[in-house]
């Protein structure tokens, strides 16, 4: 029942499905900055932030669970019966968050700029019921699952290009209301890609069934800290955000989305990457641990040195590109996101080692560190955010994630090997060699720069890296 094809072709198909996707993506959000002005914009990513905090607590680490343990099942039935009452217990959970969020969002400070567009996002957790792609990406059927990506991104974007526009300077119509709209309906069709192709698979639709009180509580119990660890990660994705609207204005918190928004797609990223190495890596986990120490180390080293540059081009580039992005509107972004490529780069490296302790059954390590950041993030930014705005949002978040990538690289050390190690070391002069020569480029086109910039980085890091690869193959 499970999809035959290697991991390089899994990675493949959802890379090429999330950097469609991260480019309708980027697309849509520059069109929204541009059409909304930083005001609304900033109510609309606000929005996006606290949909996030509901749907994370609606699924509650359900997904990932189910995602392993349907990767270490093989009977169609038994994988269909797992699915349909784990789609239950998601349920379940939905109508809780939904009873929930009627009672504290009028609560919240940045409840009355529109309630119209908090309440339409607080329902997205009732399609997320029908979200079937962790099914597909548990049995490895990851072209579904890319396809999906792909649609939802490109109906959003399709949505917010061709209809916002008609009801731009009307009367009676609210721009902003009409996004959440469209995210909702996108993520309607998204579903069915999949859901159709899943019925395919097994002769019937997957529906939500509760299972016995047994299985709920076994379940529940292997989710506590999944889900505890989803949450309290989700302060660090974007706690910075939500207490910008409740401590400065929608312009500023729209200002800093502008900048946020580009570069959160490193974490994104990481963890698409993750989707497909997940149920892979949780069986060699079981099985055999040196091979899955191999894997570990070959997939950690070439992610950092990806990211490396990254950090360091948004560093040097960041006021240019945002520039060219927004077209000089949103002014504040730029500095904000010299801090968040450092920053999110960070971040991105800790969830792809906080994903290596779920592999390994080992979630519950993962809690305390989350907890400590996130508390030092809401602390910092609560002191900074005052005085510095978004800037200083971005100074206290990246101090947090320091501190979480920190941590979880101590308790991962066993997981480390020396051949690692030496590639890291290896792409040290290419870092360097990218940092001179956009220091002595910053007046060429931005494009140009990035362009100079990774081909000096490449120039130097892809012996180490081919290294790397070649050398864990044989291990």
């Amino acid at each position: 029942m499970h999809g035959r094809k290697g991991l390089l072709h899994n990675l493949s198909i959802l890379t090429v499905g999330q950097s469609v996707s991260q480019l309708a993506n980027v697309a849509a959000l520059v069109f929204l900055a541009d059409i909304l002005g930083p005001h609304r914009f900033g109510v609309i990513q606000i929005g996006v932030a606290f949909m996030s905090y509901a749907l994370i607590t609606a699924e509650w680490g359900m997904m990932s669970l189910g995602i392993r343990e349907i990767s270490r099942l093989d009977d169609p039935k038994t994988i269909f019966n797992y699915a349909a009452t784990h789609c239950g217990m998601l349920a379940l959970q939905a109508v809780f968050i939904l009873g929930l969020g009627a009672v504290i969002l009028p609560r919240l400070s940045f409840y009355h700029h529109d309630p119209f567009v908090f309440i339409i996002y607080l329902f997205m957790v009732i399609p997320q019921v029908y979200t079937q792609s962790w099914v597909a990406m548990g049995m490895e059927r990851m072209k579904w699952v890319s396809i999906s990506r792909i649609g939802r991104s490109l109906i959003y974007a399709l949505l917010v290009f061709l209809v916002l526009p008609i009801f731009k300077g009307r009367e009676g119509y609210e721009l902003q209301r009409w996004v959440p709209a469209f995210f909702l309906i996108a993520t309607i069709v998204s579903n069915l890609i999949v859901n159709i192709p899943l019925a395919r698979w097994f002769g019937k639709f997957i529906h939500p069934r509760l299972p016995s009180w047994s299985q709920c509580k076994r379940r529940w119990i292997q989710t506590s800290s999944i889900g505890a660890n989803t949450v309290i990660l989700r302060v660090l994705f974007n706690i910075d955000l939500i207490l910008l609207g409740v401590l400065a204005s929608p312009e500023v918190a729209g200002n800093y989305a502008a900048a946020a928004k580009i570069i959160f797609f490193l974490v994104i990223a990481v963890e698409v990457f993750w989707a497909a190495l997940l149920p892979r890596l949780s069986r060699l986990a079981k099985k055999s641990p040196l091979e899955f120490r191999n894997a570990f180390n070959l997939y950690f080293g070439t992610v950092t040195a990806m990211l490396l540059p990254i950090a360091v081009g948004g560093w040097f580039v960041g006021n240019d590109l945002i520039d060219l992005l927004y077209r000089g509107k949103f002014t504040e972004a730029g500095p904000v996101f010299r801090v968040l490529a450092i920053s999110y780069a960070m971040l991105a490296l800790a969830t792809f080692l906080g994903n290596a302790l779920l592999a390994q059954d080992r979630q519950k390590m993962y809690l305390s560190p989350l907890v400590a950041s996130s508390a030092i993030a809401i602390i910092a930014i609560r002191m900074l955010v005052p005085e510095h705005g978004g800037l200083g949002a971005s100074w206290g978040i990246i101090i947090a994630h320091g501190l979480l990538l920190v941590t979880l690289i101590v308790i991962n050390m066993g997981n480390f090997n020396k051949l690692m190690a030496e590639t890291l070391i290896g792409v040290i002069p290419g870092l360097l060699l990218m940092a001179l020569v956009l220091n002595l480029v910053p007046h060429w086109h931005v494009v140009v720069q990035i362009l100079v910039g990774g081909a000096s980085y490449l120039a130097l890091a892809m012996f180490p890296l081919l290294r790397l690869r070649r050398l864990s193959s044989l291990s």
